[in-house]
């Protein structure tokens, strides 16, 4: 299971907005100071993401939490985004091809571009349609709060010159 850190920014019902920060990869590793994506990293400020999730453990308000996605979930969700479009792109170009020489109107060069752009419009119109029937329904490919970080105890020591 994948975690994170949020804060929690509002409470509806069950569910709850939750932000969390954006992490760069480039944050750990050992060659950064030498690297070009931590170059261009550092170009962008870190923002924040705000996402529902389901609230199980009845976290409120301003609460630091810990969140979950089934790495499984996660993947297959990928799937839907990255590659069905890319399917959809190269099914219409196919189809261009295939429908040009049936018409024997040439090599369809644009017809397959035109299809092929068409064909993962059609996708991701389909996946972004499908992503808001899924929202807010308590499927399993939405993250849930796993628990409620509890706030640190804050000691100031007083510095004593010698």
């Amino acid at each position: 299971m994948l975690r994170e850190e949020g804060i929690v920014k509002a409470v509806n019902g069950d569910r709850a907005e939750v932000q969390v920060q954006v992490q760069h990869a480039c944050g750990s590793c050992s060659a950064k100071s030498g690297c070009g994506t931590s170059l261009v990293a550092s170009l962008f400020p870190q923002r924040g993401h705000s996402f529902i999730a389901r609230n199980s453990v009845g976290a409120k308000p301003g609460d630091r939490v810990v969140l979950g996605l089934d790495e499984s979930d996660l993947q297959q969700a990928s799937l839907m985004i990255y590659l069905l479009p890319l399917l959809g792109l190269i099914g219409g170009a196919l189809s261009g091809i295939y429908l040009a020489r049936l018409l024997g109107s040439g090599d369809g060069e644009l017809l397959s571009i035109l299809l092929g752009v068409g064909g993962m419009t059609a996708v991701l119109l389909w996946v972004r349609a499908r992503s808001y029937s899924l929202a807010g329904r308590g499927t399993r490919f939405e993250a849930e709060i796993l628990e409620v970080i509890p706030p640190a105890l804050v000691t100031i020591e007083k510095q004593v010159k010698a």
